[in-house]
């Protein structure tokens, strides 16, 4: 009776082990995928707010998120300008998106 309690106990430790060290797959409850162009960046601590035109979201992302950007370029959130195009998809929370991926489709740069 002793082995077949120390053998449950031990599978038991076993399955729960597993359990803590499995991967845990992150659900997203409410995706959106928008393209727009950017109105207004805003920086506050480690918090990058983008305002999208048309869009009554705010769109916030943590500033060192890699902006995957069409011409090579190495960005990151806290480089994007007004007046860029952007590719955004995240997770929408009331009236908050909060950013996975960005993809800066056009940036205008206006040489003197």
């Amino acid at each position: 009776m002793k082995t077949h309690y120390l053998l449950l106990v031990a599978m038991f430790i076993a399955l729960s082990a597993n359990a803590d060290s499995g991967q845990r797959t992150r659900t997203v409850s409410n995706p959106i995928t928008i393209e727009s162009q950017i109105k207004d960046v805003s920086i506050d601590g480690d918090t990058v707010t983008i305002h999208l035109y048309r869009q009554p979201y705010d769109f916030v992302v943590a500033k060192w998120v890699r902006v995957r950007a069409l011409d090579g370029q190495r960005l990151y959130a806290e480089d994007l300008e007004a007046g860029d195009n952007v590719h955004v998809e995240g997770d929408l929370d009331h009236t908050v998106v909060c950013l996975r991926h960005i993809t800066l489709q056009l940036r205008v740069v206006h040489l003197r």
